[in-house]
């Protein structure tokens, strides 16, 4: 084989392949509410013919038998699934190889027998393999698969992967099962799938008209040899309108947009500084910090000095293993001179009453794999209402591992809180107070005091914590 000829033969694959994954990003887009397996079969079905669109969607709006039989109606049901009820009255309602079976009970989606020897239907693929792709963040996959031939007829492969981020591999914190491509060849590569700092597992279904046998055993465990990077630092940074409180200070939303990242956001970091009349451009006092977690992209700056400036930064920070990556700040400058400079309002605004938060306290402390939490909770108002949520440490016992003075605000919706990132032996205080509307006066925080225990006391009943004092 001359050179030509195989540079002609490794573009004409790379074609191929880039136009199979346009093809499976437009039906995992369009018929993304279906099941993959189902979506694959009309796919298969509709290979050869003029309009496959048109024809997909006729056929998903059809019932399918799919292959294998229902278990006998006496067989032993799990107590999940011994309901009497009828949940389903076609295959195409049930999920990925299970189907519309009765029971002595009553008719339910469940898994099917004889699969394995049943007719016109695909093997299940085998020994999957994932090695590196031709570039970084490229995945290249490979099995074998006895396909079913047969005139007009096509097999094609349902890809699917699971993941979990970290430094090192941990099964048990593998994501479920997900769609992530499908190939009318018995390889693929995968783009934009793969990203660095995660582990993945890739399995691989065989599906032709007739339906399938389900999918392959596990690949081995795969991650690129990329490095994560930091995040980038987060985006579309504003402050709300300030408004003024009861004691003449002004408060001040601070919002923000995620960044890109290539790992999950694991929290943010506020920082926010006065600075003096008469001092130089980067000069500031009182700097304070404060954690937010990753699902907070807001955080409400209180107690601002009128005819001021500030400085405001924001930093996303993630995990990876023992190293924390930690974005640039994005900065922002708040004056608050030109609130004070605004024209005053013709009618005041009239200043509704609302009583202090009440039943603030710790229902329940527990232990869950990311570490010791305490739920606190209070009354909710009756209206929609916003909460602030501050967490401080106070001292901490001896065999305490954890920092002094640690400062936590969120907001929520809701009238209770996880709070996270605790340690045993140590004091806290909460002081949650409600988020005031343009119309309500700012109150004053609502304040508790908890200590938690120390590691061998709450071991005695929680016996899948793992500490030691």
């Amino acid at each position: 084989m001359t050179a030509v000829v195989f540079l002609q033969r490794i573009f004409l694959l790379l074609v191929c392949v880039l136009c199979g994954l346009v093809d499976a990003f437009k039906t995992r887009s369009q018929y993304g509410q279906y099941d993959a397996l189902l979506v694959a079969r009309c796919e298969a079905r509709c290979w050869f013919t003029p309009d496959k669109n048109s024809c997909l969607k006729h056929c998903l709006l059809q019932p399918l038998d799919k292959p294998g039989l229902c278990p006998k109606s006496d067989t032993v049901l799990t107590p999940f699934d011994a309901v009497c009820l009828d949940t389903c009255h076609q295959d195409s309602q049930c999920f990925a190889l299970t189907k519309c079976c009765r029971h002595s009970c009553g008719i339910t989606c469940q898994n099917p027998v004889e699969l394995s020897t049943a007719k016109g239907v695909p093997d299940v693929p085998q020994d999957v393999k994932v090695t590196g792709g031709p570039k970084k963040k490229t995945v290249f996959l490979e099995w074998t698969s006895q396909i079913f031939a047969a005139p007009n007829s096509t097999t094609l492969f349902v890809i699917e992967e699971r993941h979990h981020t970290g430094h090192n591999f941990i099964e048990k914190h593998l994501s479920d099962w997900s769609f992530c491509g499908r190939s009318p060849r018995p390889s693929q590569i995968l783009k934009t799938i793969v990203k660095p700092g995660r582990w993945y597992q890739f399995r691989v279904a065989a599906v032709n008209e007739n339906g399938t046998k389900g999918f392959s055993d596990t690949s081995p465990v795969f991650n690129i040899a990329v490095r994560p990077r930091p995040p980038k630092p987060p985006q579309n940074v504003t402050v709300s309108g300030l408004w003024s409180t009861s004691n003449g200070t002004l408060m001040g939303e601070l919002r923000w947009s995620p960044p890109r990242s290539d790992l999950p956001i694991q929290r943010y970091k506020v920082f926010w500084s006065r600075r003096l009349h008469g001092a130089k451009p980067l000069d500031s006092v009182l700097v304070h910090q404060q954690v937010v977690p990753k699902e907070q992209t807001r955080f409400l700056l209180q107690d601002l000095q009128p005819n001021s400036l500030y400085f405001l930064q924001i930093q996303a920070l993630v995990q990876y293993g023992k190293k924390r990556l930690k974005s640039q700040k994005s900065a922002l400058i708040l004056n608050t001179t030109d609130y004070i400079s605004a024209p005053p309002t013709p009618t005041p605004p009239i200043y509704k009453t609302r009583n202090k938060i009440e039943g603030l306290r710790v229902q329940k402390m527990y232990w869950s794999s990311e570490g010791l939490r305490a739920k606190v909770i209070w009354k909710s108002k009756d209206e929609p209402q916003k909460y602030t949520v501050n967490l401080w440490t106070g001292p901490c016992f001896k065999g305490s591992k954890s920092r002094r003075n640690f400062k936590l605000t969120v907001t929520t919706q809701v009238s209770h809180f996880d709070l996270y990132d605790l340690h045993f032996s140590c004091k806290y205080r909460v002081g949650v107070r409600s988020v005031p509307d343009e119309d309500v006066a700012s109150l004053e925080d609502s304040f508790i005091t908890f200590v938690t225990p120390n590691c061998n006391e709450f071991k005695r009943t929680n016996r899948k914590t793992r500490c030691t004092d």
